[in-house]
């Protein structure tokens, strides 16, 4: 192909680029904008969504929750805390990791203890997981594995915060 053409292809692959780039941006800001403020309702009500999906409602009487998104798991602290008035010494924490990061334990129980603010001594054993990977991990050092988080004497709660769920599945 002519080095002209070729600068052409490149500079109108740049353009349309730039172009998704800015669209992007906008509409992330547009997202946010749409969100606006957050009420105590509207918090109330993302954090039953959110244990909805992801937290403890089987056979056990425990209220858990347990997900790997850092930011999930720091609204759910949050969200515990500001509609329950749970404090941080009243949460269990366990680690789930890969048994091939076994060399790394220490190091991903420290990521989370820093990460929530809750000292290890919360902390449970972490659970080994012997089964092969299913998922091949771009960067194995920053795979922090899951981390469940456990209400001590949490009963009573859990079944407030099920018994709220069944109203949302009323809609």
């Amino acid at each position: 192909m002519h080095e002209n053409t070729l600068a052409a292809l490149r500079c109108a692959a740049e353009k349309k680029h730039h172009m998704r780039l800015e669209k992007e941006k906008f509409l992330l800001v547009a997202g946010r904008k749409d969100v606006g403020k957050i009420s105590r309702r509207d918090l109330f009500i993302l954090g039953l969504a959110l244990y909805w999906g992801e937290g403890y409602k089987g056979l056990s009487d425990e209220l858990g929750f347990t997900n790997s998104d850092p930011a999930m798991i720091l609204f759910f602290i949050r969200w515990l805390s500001k509609v329950y008035k749970i404090k941080p010494n009243q949460l269990i924490l366990r680690v789930s990791i890969n048994a091939s990061h076994t060399h790394r334990v220490r190091q991903v129980e420290y990521y989370w203890s820093r990460l929530t603010g809750i000292p290890l001594s919360q902390f449970t054993m972490t659970s080994l997981i012997k089964t092969a990977h299913k998922k091949v991990y771009a960067n194995k050092n920053t795979h922090y594995g899951t981390l469940r988080i456990k209400v001590r004497s949490g009963t009573d709660l859990r079944r407030r915060i099920l018994g709220s769920i069944q109203r949302l599945k009323t809609l």
